[in-house]
């Protein structure tokens, strides 16, 4: 057999021959009972999932599925050792090859023992048998998690299911209809239908919804209250007698950063010196009206 380069084979190929090769050496090891760690892979796909325990994976509609997790470490099991020792080891004492995470919810240890193969996902409290996570996994369909509720529409009656519109989507459903009252999406694959609860499409801007109630240039909803006074305004109205508050300043000079036009440096020291004034003023003020009043008593 002539040599392999491992530069000329794919990642894939690597990965099989790697597989190929722990078989073999499992094999020949006279089928050795071991233990192996698996955690939740990384990415988006799979956040929903991560250090979540099993009755709450269970009311979102997963699965404790093997396609989520990648194996992590895997090593002899000794005839003593427990899934208690084997949780203890990996959060206190970590063997130097780990390069997983400190063993937690959501993660599942095999078991090989005896030829066999049991599966135990770390749960909130101990441990829970998945032999789910060892078969197979079928896709899920809707009726699989149907809520026994129904939706009635001007185009017919549904069946709720608790299924996501990513995940019916996935199964080859596509948007059809949605409720008269904007809860539902009738989602439909030419043959059947079902209704799922709409995802709010984006989270709401708190500005924004001031801004429409507030704003009086209609044309301009941008996340920015543009009837802020400017520090330009402001200062013409120190300039005609009235007076303004440091909050009104720290507000447009603020708003005028985010219009982009930014405050202008050399009018701020003119109306904090009139501001302050204006404090000296009335205190002057209300010295001699206490004098007066003294003088009358």
């Amino acid at each position: 057999m002539g040599q392999l380069n491992a530069g000329e084979l794919t990642q894939a190929e690597v990965k099989e021959l790697y597989a190929k090769a722990q078989e073999t050496a499992q094999t020949a090891g006279q089928d050795k009972d071991t233990f192996s760690i698996y955690q939740i892979k990384g990415g988006d796909e799979t956040r929903d999932l991560r250090f979540e325990p099993y009755d709450r994976l269970q009311a979102a509609g997963n699965v404790v599925d093997r396609a989520n997790y990648e194996l992590v470490y895997s090593a002899p099991l000794a005839p003593e050792t427990s899934l208690e020792d084997i949780y203890a080891r990996f959060n206190i004492d970590h063997p130097k090859d780990f390069k997983g995470h400190s063993l937690s919810v959501s993660d599942v240890v095999v078991l090989h023992q005896d030829g066999q193969d049991a599966a135990h996902f770390v749960d909130s409290v101990g441990f829970r048998e998945v032999p789910e996570f060892l078969q197979e996994q079928k896709q899920l369909t809707p009726d699989d998690l149907e809520t026994g509720e129904t939706i009635k529409t001007p185009r017919g009656t549904f069946h709720v299911t608790a299924m996501s519109r990513e995940q019916i989507e996935a199964a080859g459903y596509g948007f059809h209809h949605q409720s008269d009252d904007g809860k539902y999406l009738i989602m439909g694959n030419g043959t059947r239908a079902f209704a799922v609860a709409a995802e709010q499409a984006q989270r709401d801007n708190p500005l924004k919804t001031a801004e429409q109630t507030t704003e009086q240039n209609g044309n301009m909803i941008d996340g920015i209250i543009n009837n802020t006074p400017t520090v330009d305004e402001l200062e013409a109205k120190v300039k005609a007698g009235e007076q303004i508050s440091l909050v009104d300043l720290a507000n447009a000079v603020k708003a005028d950063k985010e219009r982009g036009k930014g405050a202008k440096p050399e009018k701020k020291p003119s109306i904090r010196a009139q501001l302050r004034a204006d404090k000296e003023k009335a205190q002057k003020k209300n010295a001699k009206q206490k004098s007066q009043d003294l003088e009358r008593s």
